[in-house]
């Protein structure tokens, strides 16, 4: 039996929300564009470097093979996947606007996946926001 999804801070109590019905999906994507998230690399990136594109973030693919880019809502969200993706074994808290500019284009995102609380942004929908954010 899994256990329940206890929120951790500000955006995971949100994204609750959000999944709930309780607030607006719209709402908890304003709120996650001011948010930091959490992102695994394969290499380290130290807290004050700036990132180059010299580490490769995680990105899961859907059964279409669209790629989503992988977030988390908190550093402790991502440990089973430290250990499923042995090449992803660092992690950097950045602030998701930031990192949404700097996506390759036709991606999606999936937040906190396999937890069940977890939120997926379609390619579109992300395209969207870079155009709204810039």
């Amino acid at each position: 039996m899994k256990q329940p999804f206890e929120p951790l801070n500000d955006l995971e109590r949100a994204l609750v929300a959000a999944l709930q019905n309780q607030m607006p999906v719209a709402t908890f994507v304003q709120t996650l564009l001011s948010a930091k998230v959490y992102v695994l690399t394969d290499k380290e990136i130290q807290p004050d470097e700036i990132w180059n594109g010299g580490a490769t973030p995680m990105v899961l693919a859907d059964s279409q093979k669209t790629p989503f880019l992988a977030l988390f809502t908190a550093p402790e969200r991502s440990a089973a996947w430290t250990q499923r993706q042995t090449t992803y074994t660092f992690g950097l808290s950045t602030d998701f606007g930031g990192l949404l500019q700097g996506m390759a284009p036709d991606q999606g995102i999936v937040i906190n996946p396999g937890l069940p609380a977890g939120f997926e942004l379609q390619p579109a929908t992300v395209a969207q926001l870079k155009a709204q954010a810039k």
